[in-house]
C-alpha cells in the first residue's frame, strides 16, 4: 500500500484552522453546558390539546358498559366514567408537560419496560404532568400521569422505573375498573339500600348510625384500595426484574414515599438572612399558640384520620415488609449513591418545574418556600430570586385585593413544621412590609445579570413593590417587558386586562 508524504504546510494550515474552529466555537459550547435552566413555557397550546381530546376519547372507549345491574347502577357508571374521562382531559390540556428535557427522559425510561415486557398492553402511554404533589396515577386505559412532583424526591433512575412498573401493574390488573364496578354495585346493593332505610325510621341515633354505614363503606372501599396496592408492588417488582434497571430498588421507593410528605430539607428557612436588613430590620420568630378555651371541644379522630391514613402514601411500612419477603431480602435500603449525571440533570431541572408549578398555580406561600428551601444550595440561581421577588409581588396584590386568604395556606398539624413557620409570618404581614422584604432579599442576593424574562419581570417586580407602579422607573419596565415578552409567561398575570366598565343598566 502506497503513503503519501503529507505537505508540512497543508499540515500546519489544517492545525491553525481546527485551532481557530475549537476557539471560536469553545465558548459558544460552553455556554450551552452552564445555561441556566429555565422552566419550560410555550404559548402554543396545540399539542396539549389534540393529546387531551385523544386520551380523553380512549378512557371512554375503553370503559365499556357493564349488561349487569339496574338502571341506576348503570346511568352511576356512565356518570363516572364521564367524569373520569373529562378529568384526564383536563389535567392534560392545561398540566401536561411537554418540555424537551424533562419529557423525553421519562419517556425512554417508559419504552424501555414496555419494550422488556411486551405483555403489556399496546395503548400504554406516559403524560407527564406540572402537578406539583409527588405522586403518580393510572386510568383504566392504559394512560399512566406521573407528576413532575415526584421526580425531584427520586434518588437514581431505577427507582422512576419502578415507579411506573407499579402504575402499568394496575393497568395490568385492571384495578381501576374492578374497584369502580365493585363500589358502584356496593353503593346500588339492596343490602345497602334495606340498611339506610332502616337507619332513616329509626326513633335514635340517626345521624349517628348514618355516618357508621358512611364509614363501614369508606373502610372497606379503602381496604380494597389498599389491596391493589399491594399486588400493583408484586407485580410492579416483576416487571422491574425483567428491565435492565436495579431491581433491589423497589424497597428503596417505598421508604422514600414513606416521609415523602416531609421536606427534602429538614432546615428551617433562613428568612432573617433574607428579609431583614439595616434598612427593615423585621424580626422573625414562631407564633405564639392561642390560648386554650373552656369551650374548647377536643375533636375525636376517626378511624380514616389515623397518621398513617393521611399520608399521601399509606400503608408503606407495611408494602415494605411484603417487598422484602418478596425479593428474599435482595434490597437498596437507606439513600443511594449519587445519581448519574443524566439523572441528576432531570432531578435539578424538576425541582425547578415543581416551583414553577406551585408558582402557576397561585400558591404562592408553596413557591416561596421551595424557593428559599433551595437558595443555600445554589445562591446565584437567577430564576430562585425571580422566583422570590414575583411571590412578594403577587402575595402583595392579593393582600390589597382581598385575596390574601385564596393564596396563603392555614396553619395546620398536619403541615411541615418549617412550612408552618413561613405561613406564620405570611399571615402576620402587613402591605406596607412587602417593601421591606423585597428590598432586604435584593440586598441579600445582589444584583442582578440575567436577561431573560424572569429576570425582567422580577425587577418589574422589585420597582413596583418599591414605589407606586405609576413610578416612571416601574412604568418604563411594564414597557420594556411587554415590548419584548408580549406573549410571556408573566405578561397576564402582571398586567391583567382590566375589567369591563359597568353600563349602568339595570335589567
Amino acid at each position: 500500500m502506497l503513503r503519501s508524504t503529507p505537505n508540512p504546510r497543508i499540515s500546519t494550515a489544517l492545525r491553525l484552522l481546527c485551532l481557530l474552529f475549537l476557539t471560536v466555537l469553545g465558548p459558544y459550547r460552553a455556554a450551552a453546558q452552564d445555561a441556566a435552566y429555565r422552566p419550560y413555557y410555550s404559548p402554543d397550546t396545540t399539542r396539549l390539546y389534540q393529546l387531551a381530546v385523544a386520551q380523553r376519547n380512549a378512557v371512554k372507549a375503553h370503559f365499556v358498559l357493564p349488561k349487569t345491574g339496574n338502571g341506576e347502577f348503570r346511568d352511576h357508571y356512565r356518570k363516572v366514567v364521564q367524569e373520569t374521562s373529562d378529568d384526564v382531559f383536563n389535567s392534560i390540556r392545561y398540566s401536561a408537560l411537554l418540555d424537551p428535557v424533562v419529557e423525553p427522559f421519562v419517556q425512554r425510561v417508559f419504552a424501555q419496560i414496555l419494550k422488556a415486557n411486551p405483555q403489556l398492553p399496546a395503548t400504554a402511554r406516559l403524560v407527564l404532568t406540572r402537578n406539583p404533589e409527588p405522586n403518580a396515577h393510572a386510568v383504566g386505559n392504559g394512560t399512566v400521569m406521573l407528576n413532575i412532583g415526584l421526580l425531584p424526591r427520586l434518588e437514581n433512575e431505577s427507582q422512576l422505573a419502578f415507579i411506573l412498573c407499579h402504575e402499568l401493574a394496575h393497568v395490568a390488573c385492571r384495578h381501576m375498573e374492578n374497584g369502580m364496578q365493585e363500589r358502584l354495585m356496593a353503593l346500588h346493593s339492596k343490602e345497602l339500600k334495606r340498611e339506610f332505610r332502616r337507619i332513616v325510621n329509626a326513633e335514635y341515633n340517626i345521624s349517628s348510625q348514618v355516618k357508621a354505614l358512611a364509614l363501614g363503606f369508606s373502610l372497606n372501599a379503602n381496604y380494597h384500595h389498599r389491596r391493589f396496592e399491594t399486588q400493583a408492588d408484586s407485580l410492579g417488582y416483576a416487571l422491574l426484574a425483567r428491565t435492565s434497571y436495579e431491581a433491589p430498588q423497589a424497597y428503596r421507593v417505598l421508604q422514600l414515599l414513606d416521609t415523602i410528605d416531609e421536606p427534602e430539607n429538614p432546615a428551617p428557612v433562613a428568612l432573617p438572612t433574607y428579609f431583614s436588613c439595616a434598612d427593615f430590620p423585621k424580626k422573625f420568630g414562631t407564633a405564639l399558640a392561642k390560648p386554650a378555651s373552656i369551650f374548647t371541644v377536643q375533636k375525636e379522630v376517626t378511624a380514616l384520620e389515623t397518621t398513617d391514613t393521611l399520608k399521601s402514601h399509606p400503608d408503606c411500612a407495611k408494602r415494605m415488609r411484603y417487598v422484602q419477603a418478596l425479593t428474599k431480602g435482595q434490597i437498596a435500603e437507606g439513600p443511594q449513591p449519587a445519581s448519574l449525571p443524566d439523572f441528576a440533570r432531570i432531578r435539578a431541572a424538576s425541582r425547578l418545574e415543581v416551583i414553577q408549578s406551585w408558582f402557576d398555580y397561585d400558591c404562592y406561600d408553596h413557591a416561596l418556600f421551595e424557593a428559599l428551601q433551595l437558595l443555600p444550595q445554589q445562591p446565584q440561581n437567577g430564576y430562585l430570586h425571580a422566583v422570590v421577588q414575583l411571590s412578594l409581588f403577587e402575595l402583595r396584590q392579593h393582600l390589597q385585593d382581598h385575596t390574601y386568604f385564596a393564596v396563603v395556606s392555614n396553619l395546620s398539624a398536619h403541615n411541615p413544621a418549617t412550612f408552618n413557620a413561613l405561613v406564620s409570618t405570611l399571615h402576620d404581614l402587613r402591605y406596607d412590609d412587602f417593601k421591606g422584604l423585597s428590598a432586604c432579599f435584593a440586598q441579600a442576593t445582589g444584583p442582578e445579570d440575567a436577561a431573560d424574562e424572569y429576570a425582567l419581570a422580577a425587577r418589574y417586580a422589585a420597582s413596583a413593590l418599591a414605589a407606586d407602579a405609576a413610578a416612571p422607573a416601574t412604568a418604563a419596565l411594564k414597557t420594556q417587558f411587554q415590548q419584548q415578552y408580549a406573549a410571556g409567561r408573566f405578561a397576564k398575570l402582571l398586567f391583567p386586562a382590566p375589567l369591563p366598565k359597568a353600563t349602568g343598566k339595570h335589567r
